[in-house]
């Protein structure tokens, strides 16, 4: 009788482990040879807002760590999208990444999304934590949240709130502050948001929830608008008199923080990721990076590990999805 050849199923998961071995063993390779030209990183912002500040200061201080340029390359327009599909449009090698940020977590809900945000990208490391402001218009009389709830109330159509436009930071926080509060108000969007920032400062709208910014404080040093509440448990270094969500007693359904980070596309090698964590880490960290973020009144905030920011986005997601479908947000 001829012996029996081994077990298919044995065959097979001898043939995986040893295919497994070589992929992180060309994994490794990779890593040590990486980067081996420049790096970009694309933006979904237009040049001179924080936004771009941001990205180009961290892309400076990368390059000192990775010994390559790390290039800003500006892709605005549809609400980041076009930035994101220029990534993907490349391999999943690491030296093209993407500047994220809370339109990460709700464009996949809004529409016009062509890619699986779970599985088609990879997060690296958050690099900065954003506060948003309730702030007013000095015509409009509010000074309190309560104020705001009471203008709404007796406003047809409700009180006119500004924001930088669909689906931004803004325009959720206003979504969370009108659910939260059962209120209505009408939501003016704009290109951006210093244009909403100048009919706030004309008195053509109420309030707008707006990102913590040098533009923004100056507006609120300068009496030209009301600073009502920092939305969030604590108040910021930046404007020190001014409340919090949580000392205001709103409810926690209110708070939001902006967030940015990088990120590269799903399926980069592991040890390509692990190298560029270690560079985004070292380069919101350095003095230059913290001083240019202060000066913008936002804060570092790095990943211990890509796997931490990773999570951290799939519950964005999964909050986001929620607001978006109650709020009915389309995409423009």
């Amino acid at each position: 009788m001829q012996p029996r050849s081994p077990r298919p199923t044995r065959r097979l998961a001898l043939t995986a482990l040893a295919t497994l071995g070589l992929l992180a063993g060309a994994g490794a390779a990779q890593a040590q040879k990486f980067p081996d030209k420049p790096i970009t990183l694309y933006l979904g912002f237009a040049p001179g807002g924080s936004a771009d500040t941001v990205a180009r200061t961290l892309a400076e201080e990368m390059g000192k760590n990775l010994g390559q340029r790390v290039i800003v390359d500006n892709r605005g327009g549809a609400s980041g999208n076009i930035a994101t599909q220029a990534l993907l449009n490349n391999p999943a090698d690491g030296h093209s990444l993407v500047f994220a940020a809370i339109h990460f977590a709700t464009n996949p809900w809004i529409g016009g999304v062509k890619y699986n945000p779970a599985k088609d990208l990879q997060m690296v490391s958050q690099i900065t934590s954003v506060p948003v402001l309730m702030v007013a218009s000095t015509e409009s009389g509010i000074k309190t949240p309560a104020d705001a709830v009471a203008l709404a109330k007796r406003t047809p159509g409700g009180a006119k709130a500004a924001s930088g436009g669909v689906a931004t930071s803004s325009h959720l926080a206003m979504e969370l502050f009108k659910r939260e509060m059962k209120i209505d108000m009408l939501h003016i969007p704009y290109k951006g948001g210093a244009p909403a920032n100048q009919d706030l400062m004309a008195g053509q709208v109420d309030l707008m929830f707006d990102l913590m910014s040098g533009s923004l404080k100056a507006t609120i040093d300068s009496g030209r608008a009301t600073p009502v509440a920092v939305m969030q448990a604590n108040r910021i270094a930046a404007l020190p008199n001014v409340p919090s969500a949580e000392e205001l007693k709103l409810p926690r359904g209110t708070h939001i923080r902006s967030w940015q980070g990088i990120a590269v596309k799903g399926g980069t090698p592991a040890p390509v990721v692990k190298r560029l964590h270690d560079a985004v880490v070292a380069a919101a960290t350095s003095e230059a990076f913290r001083a240019r973020v202060a000066q913008l009144g936002s804060e570092v905030v790095t990943s211990g590990k890509p796997e931490d920011f990773q999570a951290f986005y799939l519950r964005e997601l999964a909050r986001w999805q929620t607001v978006v479908k109650d709020a009915g947000i389309k995409a423009e």
